[in-house]
């Protein structure tokens, strides 16, 4: 990113522009609407193959960029620990040291487990744990599944601004992850294990929609929750299951997961992601074995 480019976007209501994008991507226009979808699957080489296509097609950009997909086009690894949630490039990973708990934004650039999640009992619980970063591309699929079987037991909202997450911006903007909109999801497995599933907003739409609270999308007006508040916690009061692969939530334009295990999962597993870093991945690959 160039210094005109971040100046320019410093500048910009970067949320307010998103809502005004978003309301756009969910109008339909029959004929704009489907000549600027076939650009934009064009543009971005989308493979509309493996999506679940409504038999009228889609109606809009929203439709087309949140799409499903068939059934077999993911395999779920069913010996893994944790499977990859979205299909992205895993473009870092590490695991915390428990007396200064970090996660890297960009080579040389390390940031507090505490300064991302906003709290720090829960930066606390993931201190001496494992971490991965997924970028997923305008091109990839958007909808995002559970890394593994467990229940949801709580979810975070953390108010932010909605930078570009791309590679430019992750090597510009000091803490990106940090200062972004996002919303975390807890897991708790059935065998002890805790996962938490950042979910980074970004520019153009930045919406985030979760499977188990239907009224929360970030980038909403209205917000989920205050947007005085730096962090806004939701606990479940029933219980809500997911299986390995089900989804759980999704995107509304492209963004960055931040997977977290705790040292629960860590010592179970023998392989770990290492060798896939700076590669494509899949969801339902395994990460974690």
């Amino acid at each position: 990113m160039n210094s005109i480019t971040y100046s320019f976007l410093r500048l910009l209501p970067k949320n307010a522009v998103s809502r005004a994008l978003g309301a756009f991507s969910r109008a339909k226009i029959p004929l704009f609407s489907r000549l600027l979808m076939h650009w934009f699957a064009k543009h971005y080489k989308i493979n509309l193959e493996e999506a679940e296509i409504p038999e009228k097609g889609f109606a809009n950009i929203h439709e087309l960029f949140t799409r499903k997909l068939k059934h077999e086009a993911r395999i779920i690894e069913d010996n893994a620990e944790i499977i990859c949630p979205v299909d992205g490039v895993l473009t870092a990973f590490g695991m915390f040291a428990n007396e200064n708990p970090e996660y890297m934004q960009a080579k040389g650039k390390f940031y507090s487990l505490e300064s991302l999640l906003r709290s720090k009992e829960l930066a606390h619980k993931f201190a001496d744990g494992i971490w991965a970063t997924i970028y997923l591309s305008p091109y990839n699929y958007h909808r995002i599944h559970s890394p593994a079987s467990g229940n949801v037991v709580a979810a975070y909202y953390c108010p932010g601004t909605l930078w570009p997450v791309n590679t430019g911006s992750v090597e510009k903007i000091e803490g990106l992850f940090s200062i972004n909109e996002r919303l975390i999801t807890q897991i708790n497995t059935y065998d002890g294990g805790e996962i938490l599933l950042v979910k980074v907003g970004a520019t153009n739409v930045g919406r985030i929609a979760v499977d188990y609270k239907k009224d929360w999308f970030t980038n909403s007006m209205p917000p989920p929750a205050s947007r005085k508040a730096l962090f806004t916690k939701w606990e479940a009061e029933q219980t809500y299951p997911y299986t390995k692969g089900q989804e759980i939530a999704r995107f509304e334009m492209g963004s960055t997961v931040i997977l977290i295990c705790n040292r629960a999962v860590l010592q179970r597993t023998k392989y770990l992601f290492a060798e896939l870093e700076g590669k494509e991945v899949l969801m339902g690959q395994a990460l974690m074995v």
